[in-house]
């Protein structure tokens, strides 16, 4: 190390070593930035990888978040106060207050006997990873970005968000369409099929979840996509952000959908973490609890504060999921971890102030940073929770220049005795800055581990997984990309990956949570501790939510993904099995799990990924009938559709889809209809094998009343009866269409002036479509139209203009309310192609719209559209349509130019 960089290391030692009584008390990275230690930007920049970027939170006013830890009961928040200060959030529990503070007031803050320490307020973040496949288009959007992504469209989405449909059906079909959104999970780990085959929804189950906010919760009830009854901890929404709790809440749902759901935010603060994880079992009584989040601060090496809660609720015989990380793999080469014993590099780094620079391996002092990130945090095997620090070992952390001749920034807190063994740099640093750890002369080896969050360092190790995922007991979970289903189903085997950002484990704890030693040793090398095995599952993620491309929740990637369909797997267990010990099915779990990676357990997927069919069947669930309606045929009586006077025989084909027979089954048909007459309305079946479908023994029949309008949508409900366990009676509604529809179509076009497409606007814009055409719709064709097709940027000769279609969702919304969604993100968010021409959506086409590619462009010819327009059929066409187009990501933009609707009605001459 170049005389420089030493000669600046030791300077920050000395001024550390001349602190005053006061200034002890406050963190290394609250007094550089008050003295402007270091030349750092204060915000990030857009340039990403430009230079050391600061993540402190601070105000319009400069003033800076901040943790205090102190007596509460002396006083502790007058003094704040009294100093300027605005208090967010309290806990006399754990003496903490949080708090916005002048950087020139803290010293004199800390001179008050009241007062224990004074930190950067303790951040955290969620394991939502950024789509990874997606390229630079969709690169990392910081946590205020994507709540400004979000936060535009909130009112619009409630205003918007259509009404569930439980059921709607067109002659001959039945559709279920149970909110507008499904996780690609629930197929890939059986959920679906495991539901039925055993008749458990997740029903008697509470499931709480903890992230950041439930922002969109409100449009995701509205469109059915989580249950009216979800609830929130009264001040605990964590609102404004991006939402992410909602997603989590929309996966459970998905997978365990008779489940009842409560959220908590996990952001205010580390006590308030830990609180709400007690209060969701303690007061709301769930049985199930999944986060999504780390706090940096958390201990690698002995149970906090928040790791604390969740052994207590575990305790209690809830169950507890978290996500595993996003720290990267040792396998992959990802990993931004470093663990192991402290050693000195000997004399070549001894330090003038005493002080011995760590030996990352090979005589290597410094390690380099591989790939930009941050934060930069440092721990060490000594006694310290965030209620009773203890860590008497002082050891300090640097990062230096690509030359290692100067020191861009430290942290070199203090620990003596009342310590936290924790040193936090929060900025994200760039690619090629080295890491160096220097120990205080006197100070014992220890384990040491320090990690670049959302990095990678050149020297890197397992043991990414840490915190209070690794509580005993609790489940860390891994994730999968949900696109490694085969045929849309995991298969186990080494060709499954894990995701490449997913942490791997083990994690070895040294103390219990009162800062005893758990025996053995404080080292690696001792054997010391215990080994904990995580993480122990995986589980899907890059799934489908209702959240806006903006929020980076949709897709949805990370292990924050992955967590909450473990979670919900787990609940359709308990569904399944009420009196199932926490023990039991945690094995069912284990012992379901689809082996992946390597064989056996292994640090990077645990025991691989977690089986619905497989977990129930171990946990002891027994198998039930489960009747669907699978579809309706109808027959005309003595003419070639159901007309206005006329008569039809129905012939409902059920299917059992549970695993146990079903017998003596019958049904009985009504309709609300005041133009239908049954005339036949109870029928046979007979018995359902489990798997088997069969149709109505005896007949089931109607007539339609000479009074009829041309073509209305008639609606009917389908009563059944079994014999055998499971639900029992169950309705189905179901609709048939009368008329006989038209070829021809009537054509009515947007006429107005180009309307631009806001940029990044989940809300986007609405265009009003105003159509004049008698009786009921039968077919709908959608067209972009334009004079003559190019990719070129801002044409305005095509139909739509926008230079990265891979942005844009089209939504049509009928006069009667209905809405369809014709394009979601064609060809995916990474579609670059430029402009919509000529593009005709119709259900005659044989490719849909969702498959092209950015060769695409402008993608003129017939496609099916991303879900069926048939849903108007039966509507009054009158009146006016509109058109939403909306803008999921930053720095693209366009208009909406020329647009037409393609109708076709019936006809209802005998």
């Amino acid at each position: 190390m170049p005389a420089s960089a030493l000669a600046q290391i030791d300077t920050l030692l000395a001024e550390k070593a001349a602190r005053s009584p006061a200034a002890r008390k406050i963190s290394s990275q609250l007094l550089y930035l008050r003295d402007h230690r270091f030349v750092i930007a204060d915000a990030p920049s857009k340039t990403k990888g430009a230079g050391i970027e600061s993540l402190a939170e601070q105000d319009g006013t400069g003033r800076v978040l901040v943790d205090l830890k102190g007596d509460v009961a002396q006083g502790l928040e007058a003094q704040v106060k009294a100093q300027g200060g605005t208090i967010t959030n309290t806990s006399a529990q754990h003496g903490s207050v949080r708090a916005w503070l002048s950087l020139e007031r803290l010293e004199t803050l800390a001179q008050n006997g009241s007062v224990r320490s004074i930190r950067p307020a303790f951040l955290a973040q969620t394991n939502r990873a950024n789509n990874p496949h997606a390229g630079a288009k969709v690169a990392g959007l910081s946590r205020a970005e994507r709540v400004a992504a979000v936060q535009k469209a909130v009112q619009q989405s409630l205003q918007s968000a259509p009404a569930s449909s439980e059921t709607r059906a067109l002659t001959g079909t039945v559709i279920r369409n149970v909110g507008q959104a499904t996780s690609e999970g629930s197929a890939a780990h059986g959920a679906d099929r495991a539901r039925k085959y055993f008749n458990a929804d997740g029903t008697g189950v509470k499931i709480g979840v903890l992230s950041d906010s439930d922002d969109f919760k409100e449009a995701s009830i509205a469109s059915g996509d989580l249950p009216p009854d979800t609830e929130t901890v009264p001040g605990q929404d964590g609102r404004p952000g991006a939402g992410e709790g909602t997603a989590m809440m929309e996966i459970v749902h998905d997978l365990a959908p008779g489940a009842k759901l409560a959220f908590a935010t996990a952001f205010n603060s580390p006590e308030s973490f830990a609180e709400n994880i007690r209060t969701l079992r303690f007061v709301y009584h769930c049985d199930i609890i999944v986060d999504d989040v780390i706090y940096y601060f958390e201990s690698p090496y002995e149970d906090d504060v928040i790791a604390q809660a969740v052994a207590d609720v575990i305790a209690d015989g809830a169950m507890y999921f978290s996500s595993a990380g996003n720290g990267g793999n040792v396998d992959d080469g990802t990993s931004g971890t470093w663990e192991g014993d402290f050693k000195s590099a000997g004399t070549l780094a001894t330090l003038p102030s005493g002080y011995e620079v760590h030996d990352f391996g090979k005589r290597v002092i410094s390690n380099r940073i591989e790939a930009g990130g941050g934060p930069l945090i440092l721990h060490w095997a000594d006694p310290g929770t965030l209620d009773n620090p203890a860590s008497s070992n002082d050891y300090d952390l640097f990062v230096l220049d690509q030359d290692l001749r100067n020191v861009a920034v430290a942290s070199t807190d203090i620990q003596d005795g009342t310590g936290m063994p924790f040193e936090f740099l929060g900025y994200n640093i760039p690619a090629n800055y080295r890491v160096v750890i220097a120990r205080h002369p006197g100070a014992k080896t220890r384990a040491l581990r320090t990690v670049l969050f959302n990095g990678e360092l050149a020297l890197a190790t397992a043991g990414s997984v840490y915190g209070h995922n690794s509580t005993r007991g609790a489940f860390a979970v891994a994730a999968v990309d949900v696109a490694e289903a085969i045929d849309g189903k995991f298969v186990a085997g080494p060709t499954t990956p894990v995701e490449l950002y997913s942490s791997d484990g083990d994690r070895r704890i040294f103390f219990d949570r009162n800062n005893q030693p758990l025996g053995g040793g404080l080292t690696f090398a001792s054997g010391g501790g215990e080994l904990r095995h995580v993480p122990q599952l995986a589980a899907a993620d890059g799934v489908s939510t209702t959240l806006p491309g903006g929020s980076g929740l949709n897709p949805f990637f990370g292990t924050s993904a992955a967590a909450p369909h473990a979670a919900a797997i787990a609940g359709l267990v308990k569904s399944a099995v009420p009196r199932i010990t926490p023990s039991k099915l945690r094995q069912a779990l284990i012992d379901g799990a689809l082996d992946i990676e390597a064989s056996g357990t292994d640090r990077d997927s645990g025991a691989g990924i977690v089986s619905a069919m497989n977990s129930l069947q171990l946990s002891g669930a027994k198998p039930a009938v489960f009747i669907d309606l699978s579809s309706v045929a109808v027959t005309a009586t003595g003419a070639d559709a159901v007309l206005p006077g006329g008569a039809a025989t129905l012939v409902a084909t059920l299917t059992n889809n549970g695993g146990a027979k079903a017998t003596n089954v019958q049904g009985t048909l009504s309709s609300s209809s005041p133009y239908v007459t049954i005339t036949q309305g109870t029928a046979l079946f007979g018995d359902l094998a489990a798997g088997a479908s069969g149709g109505n023994l005896t007949p089931l029949a109607f007539t339609l009343s000479a009074a009829a309008p041309c073509g209305v949508k008639i609606p009917f409900t389908l009563v059944v009866k079994f014999t055998g366990l499971g639900q029992t009676p169950k309705a189905f509604n179901f609709s048939v269409q009368t008329g006989r529809p038209d070829a021809a179509a009537t054509s009515f076009s947007y006429a107005g002036s180009a309307v631009a497409i806001p940029d990044a606007d989940p809300a986007g814009v609405d265009v009003p479509l105003t159509v004049a055409f008698p009786g009921a719709l039968s077919k709908l064709d959608f067209r972009i139209d334009g004079a003559t097709c190019t990719t070129a940027v801002g044409a305005t000769t095509v139909g739509v203009d926008h230079s990265w279609v891979g942005d844009l969702t089209f939504k049509l919304t009928s006069p009667a309310g209905t809405t369809v969604t014709l394009i979601s993100s064609a060809g995916g968010p990474g579609n670059s192609g430029n402009n919509f021409c000529q593009t005709v959506l119709t259900a005659a086409a044989t490719m849909s719209i969702q498959d092209v590619t950015p060769a695409d462009a402008p993608f003129t010819g017939n496609f099916t559209p991303a879900h069926p327009t048939s849903e108007f059929s039966g509507e009054n066409a009158s009146g006016v349509w509109v058109l939403n187009v909306s803008d999921s990501t930053f720095s693209d933009t366009g208009h909406v130019r020329a647009f037409s609707l393609d109708v076709s009605g019936f006809s209802c001459t005998p």
